[in-house]
């Protein structure tokens, strides 16, 4: 969530934001006019409230007459101050509703274009690979067939199901471990967490009402409904909800590795084939939280991690620079890293570099001191590896067989073996 005190003061900025991200600049407006709005119900009700506070310091010293004439004002000022209340927590809703309609403000240097096909390539690792046999998508593959059941994952849970066996989920688990050790010796803190949230916790997060249509819903009872995470990025940040960090001199850095959920709606007819978009995934994420001035440190860090691990891998990737119509609400900047997929003859995001500046941790009151004052801590969350990693693998390292080699960083921990 923005500072409203800050696009009370700075309209224009925000306007300008709105437009850069493609969005109505009106909004803006909205939330400055619902503010001032509750600017002046509150100090009318305050001021109700000094009143009653003076009359409870003065009714001792008055006259029976006077007493009697100053609780009948009193009575009409407590029916006037409780209206107000209540039309105070509907300005409240009001106001909340506009100001999450309201964009982080984005980074100096953003590029301003609509969409994903409009952001720029920052930078390329490795080379396309060269094939003298016919390339085939990773779902053709025989080890792919061979490995991965999609028709039995359809019938024991429809579209999008899979079944991962054998020598590939052992090979999954391998490359995770492997991710886990690189981000382990960059000092990130392992944490385990729930896999499923309770509504409260959604909706302070900033998933509830506005991602509704991406989470899985578990109803409890009646009264209770619980959410399938979409990424541990949840759970992890709201672990320092409502916490003060102390002074935080040093980054909080932390990881998950967990399954994650999403309904993948609105790509109905996309990637239809093979498990690009599935409902049920494996995904690491990294976070943490920091001062300002050390944003640009840990943003560089998880982008060094995430360059390290494909880079390590043997992967051919690039980086892109996310544009203002394809960022986040959340984000002040991110990095996309995506990996070459050669029978498509494209590349393909795997991995995602964020930063959220104070937009996030504003929601969840995490805070830290600075100079005897309270301040929210910044904060950045990063997709480390998630199973579209190893699908790029199998299409770059395929041979004519149908197999793939595995990168040799891993073949010590598959035992020795150099091919799937």
């Amino acid at each position: 969530m923005i500072d409203i005190k800050h696009l009370a003061q700075n309209l224009d900025r925000y306007r300008a934001e709105l437009e850069k991200r493609g969005g109505n600049p009106d909004f803006a407006n909205e939330a400055k006019q619902n503010y001032e709005a509750w600017k002046i119900l509150k100090q009318e009700i305050d001021t109700l409230l000094e009143k009653k506070n003076d009359f409870n310091k003065t009714i001792a010293s008055l006259s029976d007459t006077e007493k009697q004439k100053a609780f009948s004002e009193m009575k009409e000022l407590s029916n006037e101050t409780k209206l107000k209340e209540d039309r105070l927590r509907d300005l409240w809703t009001q106001l909340t509703k506009s100001v999450a309609k309201i964009p982080n403000l984005t980074w100096d240097d953003i590029p301003v274009w609509k969409s994903d096909e409009d952001n720029p390539v920052v930078a390329t690792w490795g080379d396309k690979p060269s094939f003298d046999f016919e390339v085939k998508p990773y779902y053709e593959l025989e080890v792919y067939k061979q490995y991965v059941d999609q028709k039995t994952g359809s019938e024991v849970m429809g579209a999008r199901g899979y079944f991962l066996k054998g020598e590939m989920a052992k090979f999954q688990k391998v490359l995770f471990n492997w991710v886990e050790q690189i981000i382990w010796e960059n000092g990130f803190e392992p944490m385990y967490v729930p896999l499923m949230l309770n509504e409260k916790t959604m909706t302070e997060i900033g998933n509830l009402p506005d991602f509704d249509w991406q989470l899985y819903e578990v109803p409890i009872n009646e009264d209770t409904n619980y959410y399938l995470i979409p990424s541990s990025e949840q759970p992890l940040m709201w672990y320092y909800a409502k916490k003060n960090l102390g002074d935080l001199k040093e980054p909080i850095l932390v990881m998950a590795n967990t399954t994650c959920f999403r309904k993948e709606s609105g790509s109905y007819g996309k990637d239809q084939q093979g498990i690009l978009r599935v409902h049920q995934f494996e995904k690491i994420e990294i976070d943490a939280l920091c001062r300002p001035e050390d944003n640009e440190k840990v943003f560089a860090l998880n982008g060094k991690i995430n360059e390290e691990i494909y880079s390590r891998l043997g992967l051919h990737f690039r980086a892109v620079e996310v544009c203002s119509g394809d960022m986040p609400a959340k984000h002040h900047r991110q990095v996309d890293y995506e990996a070459w997929f050669p029978w498509e003859w494209k590349f393909r995001e795997v991995c995602s570099n964020g930063a959220a500046s104070d937009y996030q941790t504003r929601w969840l009151k995490t805070s830290y001191n600075r100079d005897g004052k309270k301040e929210f801590a910044w904060s950045l969350n990063c997709t480390a590896v998630t199973f579209r990693t190893w699908l790029a693998i199998m299409e770059q390292f395929q041979t004519p067989e149908g197999s793939f080699e595995i990168p040799e960083v891993l073949q010590a921990a598959m035992w020795g073996k150099k091919v799937m």
